[in-house]
């Protein structure tokens, strides 16, 4: 009998090995044909899957952010009882896999410089994945505060991309410190003023 192929979860495992693939050589530069060599499949196999580079692209992003917002991921960033703790434990997860992180933004950048701001602006799966990002760190810091929440966003991306090219000098874990002690006074600041009122009470005094 024909071997029988869950072409959806054949679909996932090609993209979760893609990102490492298209990396290597930068989005702008790598072809489908090495895209396919270095997933080692045929090159018809891979235009099976995704029509085209920039189709595979979407559909890499959405299975990105779909890991990183993974429901299991929020549920045990949200067992922590404080906002404090959950924001360092989010930014341990980031130190902890800088490299895909720095691989991720790497693969952005030089998708988005080949595009005008009109382009990015339409861009359905970078604004999908965007959202993704902001829904699951508000459900994780019990905020509804979109300003705020994008704010902590570009603080992320801010860090990731000037360790880029600023490399250790850069130091992540004080910086990601700093960041915590800023977002903690923030925070404190708005419970005291009744701003964060309507949100689920802490249950230890601070953040």
């Amino acid at each position: 009998m024909p071997k029988i192929v869950d072409h959806d979860q054949y679909r996932q495992e090609l993209l979760s090995k893609c990102l490492d693939v298209i990396a290597e050589k930068g989005y702008a530069s790598i072809t489908m044909r090495q895209i396919a060599a270095g997933l080692q499949v045929s090159t018809g196999t891979l235009y099976h899957y995704f029509p085209s580079k920039e189709r595979l692209f979407d559909q890499l992003v959405e299975y990105i952010s779909y890991q990183d917002t993974a429901e299991e991921t929020i549920a045990t960033l949200k067992q922590l009882p404080t906002r404090a703790e959950r924001l360092e434990a989010m930014f341990n997860f980031v130190a902890e896999r800088e490299e895909y992180f720095l691989r991720q933004t790497l693969m952005l950048l030089d998708f988005s410089r080949q595009k005008s701001r009109v382009a990015i602006n339409q861009h359905e799966a970078l604004r999908r994945a965007g959202e993704r990002y902001e829904k699951a760190l508000m459900q994780v810091l019990e905020i509804d505060d979109p300003g705020l929440v994008i704010l902590i966003m570009n603080l992320f991306d801010g860090l990731i991309v000037r360790r880029l090219y600023q490399g250790d000098r850069i130091c992540f874990k004080r910086q990601t410190q700093v960041i915590q002690e800023m977002l903690t006074t923030y925070f404190t600041a708005l419970t005291r003023s009744g701003e964060l009122q309507n949100l689920t009470p802490q249950p230890r005094i601070g953040l």
